[in-house]
């Protein structure tokens, strides 16, 4: 199935896509480019390729043909050729997701819901999170705040970002509904940054995208339900 789910928020364009195609099938559509070909190559795992092969085509849905190439830095964050946005990418199970923003950091992150996480939630929460959480015990809370640093974590790209430490969700009212934001501080070398994320609920997964531009953002526009169109 191609995009199911396509959204703007804080001037970032978000695509989701369920995979049900097989890896020979998303490759005819996406065509890559001999660089790309390369690293596809590498991907022994079946499910590992049509991933990969997914966001890309979320990508090149979202954004021209031309911009969609995609290279990686020195930290395994991905950046596109043209220089045109700056884009994140997230997978897991047998969806994928990608964000682009022309002006500023982003950063996303998706994950299949289970119960394994409340067993870890020590590892990754400070104490004023997991106070906020004690009162309100929740599992899809629980995976907004790991989805959220995660996606945080993407946005700096750089691999010494502590998650407990460094990384600070501010408590927020979660009522169980499909799709929300809330606040997060990220500790910098330049200081205390501020930034507005996005959670979204969609079938078994959650879905956070982070903005590097600051709290306080809405949704723009109506969001545009993509179900079952072709790219």
């Amino acid at each position: 199935m191609p995009v199911i789910h396509q959204f703007g928020f804080h001037e970032s364009l978000t695509g989701i896509w369920q995979i049900t195609e097989t890896s020979g099938q998303l490759l005819t559509r996406l065509a890559p480019d001999k660089e790309a070909m390369k690293q596809y190559r590498n991907f022994t795992h079946e499910q590992r390729k049509k991933q990969w092969l997914a966001y890309r085509l979320i990508l090149k849905h979202l954004l021209s043909p031309s911009q969609a190439g995609i290279r990686y830095d020195i930290h395994g964050k991905p950046f596109l050729i043209s220089g045109s946005h700056h884009i994140s990418v997230s997978h897991a199970g047998t969806m994928a997701a990608a964000v682009c923003n022309r002006k500023f950091e982003v950063g996303i992150d998706i994950e299949t819901i289970k119960d394994r996480l409340a067993r870890v939630k020590e590892r990754f929460l400070n104490r004023d999170e997991l106070d906020h959480l004690d009162t309100k015990p929740d599992l899809e809370l629980l995976y907004i705040h790991w989805c959220g640093k995660e996606a945080l974590y993407k946005l700096l790209g750089t691999p010494d970002t502590d998650f407990k430490k460094d990384i600070h969700i501010h408590a927020f009212d979660y009522l169980c509904h499909s799709n929300g934001t809330f606040i997060a501080t990220l500790d910098t070398p330049a200081g205390p940054m501020p930034c507005t994320l996005f959670y979204r609920k969609v079938q078994d997964y959650m879905l956070v995208v982070a903005n590097r531009e600051g709290a306080g953002g809405k949704m723009q526009g109506a969001e545009r339900e993509m179900l079952n169109k072709g790219l």
